[in-house]
């Protein structure tokens, strides 16, 4: 049970109604964001330019994502970006890797790479040092380690704030 009210479509303010589908429904996470309207217009945008292709594909964010989710525990953002990233690409094998439960033998340097760089990023920043950024330099351009960078700390964010009101994982289809 949420600790925090996920506010239907008829319920929620008419300013957070924007966000819902025709037929009134919204994730939990929107749900629960519904109560405040202007933070609802601010964060979606946001996040969808945070989480859409842009320097890197979706494949390499969803990985990512999953990465920063499981280390952070989150059940909600796990949940709905495992499907997420198969659908963009990733394979099952690497997806359980990143999970803990499998070699991370089966992803390339380039991943390899990341998860490094989000472990660092997610668990302690400052074991971040020049050797690592010099490594991820050899395979990211700076664009997009930027990207990698303000992707794992929104997506810390989201799981800190999906676990702390303990919101249901979504419906998946």
């Amino acid at each position: 049970m949420s600790r925090i009210p996920l506010l239907n479509g008829d319920e929620a303010p008419l300013l957070s109604r924007a966000w819902y589908g025709a037929d009134r429904s919204a994730s939990p996470l929107t749900r629960s964001l519904a109560t405040a309207p202007d933070l609802l217009d601010t964060l979606m945008p946001f996040l969808g330019q945070v989480m859409a292709a842009g320097a890197l594909d979706l494949a390499t964010k969803e990985l990512a994502i999953v990465r920063v989710s499981h280390l952070n525990g989150c059940r909600y953002c796990l949940a709905a970006h495992r499907p997420l990233a198969a659908d963009a690409g990733v394979p099952r094998e690497q997806l359980d890797a990143i999970c803990g439960s499998g070699s991370l033998d089966v992803l390339s340097a380039r991943e390899r790479a990341l998860v490094e760089w989000v472990d660092a990023l997610t668990l302690d920043a400052r074991r971040i040092d020049d050797r690592l950024v010099a490594r991820m330099l050899d395979h990211y351009r700076d664009d997009e380690l930027v990207e990698l960078t303000v992707l794992a700390g929104t997506i810390t964010m989201l799981n800190q704030y999906c676990t702390a009101f303990d919101l249901p994982p979504p419906a998946m289809p």
